[in-house]
């Protein structure tokens, strides 16, 4: 990493965060830019927002060409992690410019399941090269600081972990319905959780698996299949939801299941508590720091409202939903304690005072 430290932003200095234009929603990444642009804005730091056209993390030269255009566009710049990492070059050319260079990463290029080893090695070193020409490295949560610092030798990585808006309580439903919400990809999980769910058909219950597709869309087609194999209305797959049609998932939900093997954080699961849903996460994951909290910070203290299982283990998942849907006082004392941790969640505007202080904006 450069070897440079921010000193307090002019009054008049620009900034911009540069942020993917054409890729796909809804998702975490794109999530967290929007509310903390909007949060910024709000208490008078001025950003711009600069959409970077491409099929980032892939680019072309046209994809370069417009990203180096944009770092010459504004002294301090905070690019997207999925642009950034997969364009080191563009990065050390501005950085030799003059222009402070902030990285954010909402997830290292190389966790991403289905790649191919060369895949990652590719990934690996694209993103390694752009980190170590950044003059500052910003992740979303302590699992992404851990392994960028031991991926690629950084000796800081700084943390800003998103916000939630706080959310009425869920009155769930009965039969009680479960909820993947994410993208349909191997490494969220949710064709493990339908396998799961075909050894718990003595039990009632509706599930929908709600989010876009992946960038594979044969695992999309199989996770709709096996859903259609269940009894008519059992297994839904809306696709992507927003704006109220999501807020109305969220209401009729009972429990939040992410078994996902690899996550930087995992938003939804703060947005089910919110809401006071329990959660099932994928152990060793960014998605159980977001479900326990995380010391010295006030939730650490407080009972899992949920639980975190081996994401490779499937029988473990099978028992504890089981245990869930016949044990009375586990599914109360899981959501009594959603309600206590819904009470000390982050807001988004704490989330964007902690991620200005880190690029001393």
């Amino acid at each position: 990493m450069v070897d440079h430290s921010y000193d307090a932003a002019p009054g008049g200095a620009q900034r911009a965060l540069l942020v993917p234009r054409d890729l796909p929603g809804p998702s975490g990444g794109l999530t967290y830019n929007q509310r903390v642009l909007e949060a910024w804005r709000k208490t008078g730091i001025e950003v711009a927002e600069v959409p970077v056209p491409g099929s980032w993390p892939c680019p072309s030269t046209a994809d370069r060409r417009a990203l180096a255009r944009a770092l010459d566009g504004s002294p301090r710049v905070l690019v997207d992690g999925i642009i950034a990492s997969a364009a080191p070059a563009e990065l050390a050319q501005a950085a030799a410019a003059g222009t402070e260079v902030a990285v954010l990463v909402h997830l290292p290029l190389p966790a991403e399941s289905g790649l191919s080893l060369p895949e990652q090695a590719r990934l690996a070193a694209s993103e390694r090269a752009a980190v170590h020409a950044a003059h500052v490295v910003v992740a979303t949560s302590g699992w992404a600081r851990d392994d960028l610092q031991a991926r690629y030798g950084l000796r800081r990585v700084s943390v800003a972990e998103p916000g939630v808006d706080a959310a009425p309580l869920a009155t769930g439903s009965s039969p009680r319905r479960l909820l993947f919400l994410g993208a349909l990809t191997p490494r969220k999980g949710p064709l493990l959780l339908l396998q799961v769910l075909r050894e718990l058909t003595d039990h009632p219950w509706t599930a929908v698996i709600a989010g876009p597709d992946g960038p594979d869309p044969s695992y999309a087609e199989e996770v709709r299949a096996a859903a259609a194999g269940f009894p008519a209305g059992q297994v839904a797959v809306p696709g992507p939801l927003a704006g109220q049609m999501l807020e109305e998932l969220w209401q009729s939900t009972d429990l939040l299941v992410l078994p996902s093997v690899a996550e930087t954080y995992g938003m939804v699961v703060t947005e089910a508590l919110a809401h006071g849903i329990p959660v099932l996460v994928g152990a060793g994951t960014g998605a159980e720091e977001a479900l326990v909290g995380v010391a010295p910070a006030s939730r650490a203290s407080l009972a899992t409202p949920g639980a975190a299982l081996d994401p490779g283990a499937a029988e473990a998942w099978v028992q504890t939903l089981r245990r869930w849907f016949e044990d009375d006082t586990l599914r109360r004392r899981w959501q009594t304690a959603a309600g206590m941790h819904r009470a000390r969640l982050r807001s988004w505007s704490q989330a964007a005072q902690d991620l200005s202080t880190e690029l001393h904006w």
